[in-house]
């Protein structure tokens, strides 16, 4: 049961990041000011990206292990890989609204499908 509450805890986790990435391009898109490339965009890139990695290997253990009937590990690792493209495209102006809500609403759809899919087998 402990690694179902950390999966929950990183899976909660993930969802701020995706939280703070769509602030940042609102903020971004609403302003139209580009950050600092080496003082904002790559500190929190990196941050948030080398999360996303450990979030996904442990969500993609569980999925493996588990086998939950809607979900799946291919998700989890497209989820990461969307996130690792909006994060640093989140910091430009230019960035395509609906490519970057597309994206978004893909992420939030498999973290909470996950989150789901935990509290059923914790309740179980």
């Amino acid at each position: 049961m402990d690694d179902i509450q950390i999966i929950i805890e990183k899976t909660k986790m993930m969802k701020d990041y995706l939280e703070r990435t769509k602030e940042i391009y609102e903020n971004v898109r609403t302003t139209g000011k580009e950050h600092d490339f080496y003082k904002e965009v790559k500190p929190f890139v990196d941050e948030a990206q080398q999360f996303a990695g450990e979030w996904a290997n442990l969500a993609s253990q569980w999925v493996d292990k588990i086998r939950p009937k809607y979900i799946f590990s291919l998700q989890i690792d497209a989820a990461r890989d969307n996130f690792n493209e909006i994060c640093p495209q989140a910091f430009y102006p230019k960035t395509s609204y609906s490519r970057f809500k597309h994206h978004y609403n893909s992420i939030n759809y498999i973290l909470e499908k996950l989150l789901s899919e935990l509290r059923n087998v914790l309740e179980e």
